[in-house]
This record gives structure tokens, C-alpha cells and sequence, in this order.
């Protein structure tokens, strides 16, 4: 079916349908506690009959779910370089190593403020988050565990740190994709978001600082634990600081823009030749199979099996499949134009500056919520508010902040979104453990708000404050 063609549902319909996905997820997933998978079939056959009902050919049907498909495509290849990396790296010795000089280095009580600030860092210069929490955040987890830290904080505190570079790294695909849709630049954007970003760094960190202090005082129970695991890992492994080559490596791969999926491969395969050459114990079959099946060693000390004992693309098929669902129900949702419906009607009712950025940043978590995709939570209230920004004579920089104060941030919290499915799949803790521990995420949209209705950090076109102008009416909704 040729655009000239495509129909789009009513706002009547849209609400239906949204109504429909969003009772489908809650009781499916927190009521009947039904399968994940389960529940994304449902919500995808669902949406599919009412597509059908409105006009939809099964034709155009078919096009649309595997265009879906096809988008999968690159967050697919990520996911499985993830799983070799994460594979290689532990039988390579490489994850070891850092856990070994992490749990040497760290103390529990600095752990989570200094983890949070080196995530920032690796993300920011590799402009991915993926690729952050798919070494770095690994890595962190693993050290974590070894340190008897809750894993829901110590991921929490990951997907802070990288959420900072998705959000203000100029290499970040989200970072060219706010401005592009606001019509500003790249960085006049990343300048913008400072207002916001600024104060949810900086209460972050202080945050994570406070936490780790609960873990300052530990046992010679858990001081004897993480001795332990320090030995197992010298038995096991030929540890060596050498070993760190290859991470950095790849994230100064990323940071100079080759592609993260390429860059991640190319970890992998320079994980075994690192194992091939620093662990002879281990055969040439074990290592390759690893990137495949994942590390699987025989270990006594049960904390160790848990640390080690993970990776390969094996490990990544559920997380695989649950994104193909996703980005497959996300395609069919714009496609029937659902979310153009309520937000083009929910864009009318705004008349004042304050309103319309907290109704954008509503717009974003709405979108994530039913697309289940980041980018699409970008250009979609990007789309229909840009207009409305204009009129109001907001800045456009400030439209392509909260656009990412809003998609790219609330996609990590929403659980069945695609970024939340890997982050969870990645690091091994569900959505809902660590989200109240996800600060940045948390309090940047609230600073954002803050903004809106203070005036601060706003500008009109002209470059100029718009302190004590955000309760004024503007007409917005006049074409």
C-alpha cells in the first residue's frame, strides 16, 4: 500500500487501541504475572485485529510487522556482538581482570559515585549506551556482586551513567536526532540540555555517594567473601592489567565512530585471540564456543559461578525476541497513526509555554509507552509539537531538550521498551529492580519541570529568558 493510501485511525480508536495495549501489559505482566513473550504476542494479536477492523489490508498488514522487523535488524546485530563480547571477555580473562582490580582498587563505599562517574565518561566518548552498559556496565555488575552490593542499585547506578552519554555525547544517535526534529543544532541542543543535566549529574552523584556508605562498614565475613573471590579468579585465570588493552580498545573504537556493532565484533574476536594467547589451560574449542555458548566453568565457591558463568548469544535470545515484539507492535502503532491521533488532539488544548513543555515531556513517556521505541518517542512529539513551540516562540533548542528529558531518558524506565528489555537482558537485574535506583533518569525530568514552570533555562527565539512569562496564554493551536 502506497503512503497516498495509508489510513490512520480516529481519536476515538486510537484511545480504544491505546486502552487495549495498555490493559493487555498491566494485567499480563503485573496481575496474571504472565510470560513477558506471552504478553507481547497478545498485545501485538490484539492491535493486529484492530488494524484489520479499521480498513487494514492483511497485505499492508504483513508489510507493516515486517517492516518492524527489518528495524530490528541493527539492534539485533547489536545485542548478539554483546553476547560474544561478553563471552570472549570472560574466558579471555579480560572480565576477570577487572573484577579482580576492581574489587582490589574499589571500596564499597566509593564504589557507586565513582562508577556512576566513569559510566558518564565511557558513554559519553563512545556516544552509545548500549555499548557502555554492554562492557563497562558488565564489568560493574560483576564487581558488584563480588562486593555483595544490591545488583538493583549497582545497575541502577550503570544505566544512570550511560543514559548521560545517550543524553549529551555529540557521537550519540538520540543526541543528532532531538535536534534534527526541532529544527535546532547539534549543539545548541547539547548546551540547552545542560540545565537540566547539570543539576541530575550532580544530585546523582551525591546520591550514589550517600548509598555507598551502607557498604562502608563490612564485615570480616563479606572482607573474607571478596578475599575468596580474588582467589578463585588468581587460580583460574592468568590475571594481567594487559588484558585491559582490549576494552579500551573498543570503547576508543566507538568513541572514534565506528560503528558500535562493528566495534563490539571486533572486541569479541580480539577476546579470543586474548585468551588464546594469556589462558592456554583452556582449548581453542572453549574458547571459540564461547562467544556462542557463553562461559561455563566449574567453580566450589557459588558467588564466583554466578559472576563468571554467563555471555554467548545464547544468552541473549530471549531479550532478542522480546525486542522483534516491540519495535514489530511500535511499527503497527504508527503506522494506524494511533499516537498522531491523541497527541495532535492533546497538542490543541495547550495555551501556555509551562503547559507545553510538561505536555511534550507527557508525550514522550505516552509514545515510549505504546511504540516502545526511543527514537520514536523523539520524532513523533518532535513532529506534531514543533509547530506549537513556534507560536509560543520557545526556542527550538529547548523543544529538542525535553524531547530527550523525555524519549531517550523514559525508554530505560518503561519496562516492555526496547532499551529497557536490553539493559535488563545485558545486565542481568529486571527493569523494576533497578529503576528506583536509576537517579539521573529520575530526576532529569523532574528538572526539567522545574524549568517549565520557573522559566529557568527557557529562552524565546530571540536568545532571550522567559522568567516570568511560562503561565502566560499563548495561542498555539491557530494555523
Amino acid at each position: 500500500m502506497s503512503n497516498s493510501e495509508k489510513k490512520t485511525v480516529g481519536l476515538p480508536m486510537a484511545i480504544f487501541t491505546f486502552i487495549v495495549v495498555a490493559a493487555i501489559m498491566s494485567v499480563g505482566l503485573a496481575i496474571l504475572k504472565i510470560n513477558t513473550m506471552v504478553t507481547f504476542i497478545l498485545a501485538l494479536f490484539a492491535v493486529c485485529i484492530i488494524a484489520v477492523c479499521t480498513g487494514m489490508s492483511m497485505e499492508h498488514l504483513q508489510e507493516v510487522i515486517l517492516t518492524g522487523f527489518k528495524k530490528f535488524a541493527l539492534i539485533g546485530m547489536i545485542l548478539i556482538s554483546v553476547g560474544m563480547v561478553v563471552g570472549s571477555w570472560m574466558i579471555s580473562g579480560i572480565v576477570p581482570s577487572i573484577i579482580y582490580f576492581g574489587l582490589k582498587i574499589f571500596t564499597p563505599a566509593s564504589f557507586l559515585a565513582i562508577g556512576f562517574i566513569v559510566c558518564c565518561i565511557v558513554s559519553f566518548f563512545t556516544g552509545s549506551s548500549y555499548a557502555a552498559l554492554g562492557t563497562i556496565g558488565v564489568a560493574f555488575m560483576a564487581i558488584g556482586y563480588g562486593m555483595d552490593i544490591n545488583p538493583g542499585l549497582v545497575a541502577g547506578m550503570s544505566v544512570s551513567g550511560a543514559i548521560f552519554g545517550d543524553k549529551m555525547s555529540p557521537f550519540s544517535d538520540t543526541t543528532n536526532m532531538a535536534p534534527a526534529a526541532s529544527g535546532t543544532g547539534v549543539f545548541e541542543h547539547i548546551k540547552s540540555m545542560l540545565w537540566t543535566i547539570t543539576p541530575a549529574f550532580l544530585l546523582s552523584t551525591v546520591l550514589y555517594f550517600i548509598m555507598g556508605l551502607k557498604y562502608n562498614t563490612a564485615t570480616e565475613e563479606s572482607l573474607q567473601g571478596i578475599n575468596d573471590i580474588m582467589n578463585v579468579l588468581d587460580e583460574t585465570f592468568n590475571i594481567s592489567i594487559l588484558l585491559l588493552i582490549v576494552p579500551v580498545l573498543t570503547i576508543i573504537m566507538v568513541a572514534k565512530k565506528v560503528p558500535a556493532m562493528i566495534a563490539l565484533m571486533i572486541g569479541a574476536i580480539a577476546g579470543v585471540v586474548a585468551a588464546l594467547i594469556a589462558q592456554p589451560q583452556f582449548t581453542f574449542n572453549q574458547v571459540v564456543t564461547a562467544m556462542s555458548a557463553g562461559f561455563s566453568g566449574e567453580f566450589e565457591n557459588a558467588a564466583v559461578a554466578k559472576l563468571l558463568n554467563r555471555g554467548g548469544i545464547n544468552a541473549m535470545m530471549s531479550t532478542i525476541v522480546y525486542c522483534i515484539f516491540t519495535l514489530e507492535l511500535g511499527e503497527l502503532m504508527y503506522e494506524m497513526g494511533v499516537l498522531s491521533a491523541i497527541l495532535d488532539t492533546f497538542k490543541e488544548k495547550i495555551a501556555k509555554p509551562c503547559n507545553l513543555i510538561i505536555a511534550t515531556l507527557i508525550s514522550c513517556l505516552a509514545t515510549v509507552m505504546l511504540t516502545t521505541s526511543q527514537y520514536m518517542a523523539i520524532l513523533l512529539p518532535g513532529e506534531v509539537f514543533q509547530n506549537s513551540y513556534k507560536k509560543a516562540q520557545i526556542a527550538p533548542y529547548v523543544l529538542s531538550r525535553t524531547l530527550e528529558d523525555g524519549g531517550t531518558i523514559f525508554s530505560f524506565l518503561v519496562p516492555w521498551s526496547a532499551a529497557a528489555i536490553y539493559t535488563a537482558g545485558v545486565l542481568g537485574v529486571p527493569t523494576l529492580s533497578y529503576l528506583p535506583y536509576a537517579f539521573l533518569p529520575l530526576i532529569c525530568p523532574v528538572c526539567s519541570i522545574i524549568c517549565a514552570i520557573t522559566g529557568i533555562g527557557v529562552f524565546n527565539t530571540n536568545g532571550k529568558s522567559m522568567r516570568g512569562k511560562m503561565m502566560k496564554k499563548v495561542e498555539t493551536a491557530e494555523e
